[in-house]
């Protein structure tokens, strides 16, 4: 039951959505009361644990069903949701009333198709967590596609426009793929001596069940470049900079922070159903796709000038960095992934409040920000280390754990390429806070205040980030 609450919460709120469209204030509360409802309902799992509150059962196969794994990444979810739809409640007006004043006569989406199209992303992410079955799971990240792709039409704009076509395009793409690859995983288990029951998780993985192997090589080819062109992987990755850096702050910080993790759960799951002669070959594709994905974004955050799609390149670096990790150091990939999601929420909604506040992306055009936004600045440079992976941030445990696990030419690569990154985002960073602000007028000074009064989720952040790092510290100091 508590899986059919997690899916159908989010989209029962979305559908009064329309109802309270006249009323902003009713129609904003919505997304942070269906995140303290989901929060709520994974509290209750949490108080039953000896009992399986998740399973739900179609024929007598199940179709949502929790693990560890999948409880993990639900949990996550809904926390940053929780985080976000705060944030958003005061985003909304204030930059509604203030985009106002320096654009005139742009247009934005209807705020109540905000809310709904935001509800529907969460409970479809929280659909694709939750699938028990490879084809149910297959549909969901499809409709996670579907759901969010208005989002990034918020703006109305042409350059929107083409990261939303862009983005459908090429993730319907990439989800046709992985049915080709699951399809291709089906019949390498159809065909061997001991075939699985179902496409269900748990009969593909029941003790005994076999996979034909040069089959279910070509299946978990097609399936990572499907899953990896959501997730982001280079060479799939051409939809991501655009899609993020063209979305509003509070939808870039759960593609970024939440989407990107469901589609690191399924290849997961493909990988986990790999028989013992095929494994080095899965993940000596994992390692080749991980290591291009750090390579390609460490060259080009150095040259960005648009501050949303250095941050957007950085998520392509951080997944890269997740697929080494899935093959390396496992016990140090939860934490990563919670430390980059966390770091990665925060700075989006940072990018926010400073495009709020001077109305253009260039980094260039954004100085002095320690004299007009200053509390958003000190945001901005401790999520800078912190993505970084600077100490005491959590991802230099796991870099460090990491970079030890890897052959050495491997780990010396990797250690060149994040000094690269954090060479790159430092500059741009530090340009950006320092300096003298060019004179602004009297709107642009209110947008500024307001800017600056939307640094509670943002802060909240930070001391997350601050504490899971003394936290892994201790843990670093314990497995050494």
């Amino acid at each position: 039951m508590l899986a059919l609450l997690m899916v159908l919460l989010p989209l029962l709120f979305a559908a009064a959505a329309p109802i309270l469209r006249k009323r902003p204030l009713a129609l904003y509360s919505l997304l942070p009361v269906a995140g303290l409802s989901l929060c709520l309902v994974l509290a209750a799992d949490l108080f039953c644990p000896e009992r399986d509150l998740f399973s739900l059962y179609l024929g007598g196969t199940p179709i949502l069903a929790a693990d560890a794994i999948s409880r993990f990444f639900l949990q996550l979810t809904a926390g940053l949701f929780l985080a976000v739809s705060v944030h958003a409640f005061f985003w909304l007006p204030a930059t509604r009333e203030h985009s106002s004043h320096r654009v005139p006569g742009t247009r934005t989406m209807h705020r109540y198709l905000f809310v709904l199209f935001l509800l529907a992303f969460v409970s479809m992410m929280n659909l694709s967590i939750l699938s028990a079955h490879f084809g149910l799971l297959w549909v969901a990240v499809e409709a996670t596609t579907l759901a969010s792709a208005p989002l990034i039409l918020y703006h109305c704009s042409e350059g929107s426009l083409e990261a939303m076509w862009k983005y459908l395009l090429l993730c319907s793409i990439g989800i046709g793929l992985a049915l080709f690859g699951i399809l291709l995983l089906a019949f390498a288990g159809k065909i061997s001596s001991c075939p699985p029951a179902s496409l269900g998780f748990a009969d593909l993985s029941a003790p005994g069940v076999s996979f034909h192997p040069v089959w279910f090589k070509i299946g978990f080819v097609f399936c990572l470049a499907g899953f990896g062109t959501k997730m982001g992987l280079v060479p799939f990755h051409s939809w991501l900079p655009d899609a993020h850096s063209e979305a509003p702050a509070p939808v870039s910080a759960l593609l970024s922070g939440a989407l990107l993790n469901c589609c690191l759960l399924a290849v997961m799951r493909t990988l986990r159903l790999a028989p013992a002669e095929v494994l080095p070959f899965c993940r000596t594709m994992l390692t080749i796709l991980g290591l291009l994905s750090v390579l390609v974004a460490a060259f080009l955050i150095i040259r960005q000038k648009d501050f949303k799609r250095m941050l957007a390149y950085s998520s392509i670096e951080h997944l890269g960095l997740c697929a080494l990790l899935l093959c390396y150091c496992q016990t140090a990939l939860t934490t990563h992934v919670i430390a980059h999601s966390v770091s990665k929420m925060m700075l989006f909604l940072l990018a926010g409040n400073i495009l709020l506040a001077y109305d253009t992306r260039s980094i260039s055009k954004v100085t002095g920000m320690f004299s007009t936004l200053p509390r958003t600045a000190c945001l901005w440079l401790i999520g800078l280390f912190a993505i970084c992976g600077t100490p005491p941030s959590p991802l230099f445990v796991t870099e460090y754990l990491l970079v030890t696990s890897l052959p050495p030419l491997l780990a010396i690569l990797l250690l060149v390429l994040l000094f690269i990154v954090f060479a790159g985002m430092a500059t741009a960073c530090l340009s950006m806070t320092m300096g003298t602000p060019a004179p602004g007028s009297h709107e642009r000074q209110a947008a500024q205040a307001a800017a600056e009064q939307l640094t509670i989720v943002p802060g909240a952040a930070a001391l997350g980030i601050l504490i899971l790092g003394y936290i892994t510290t201790l843990w670093m100091k314990q497995l050494l």
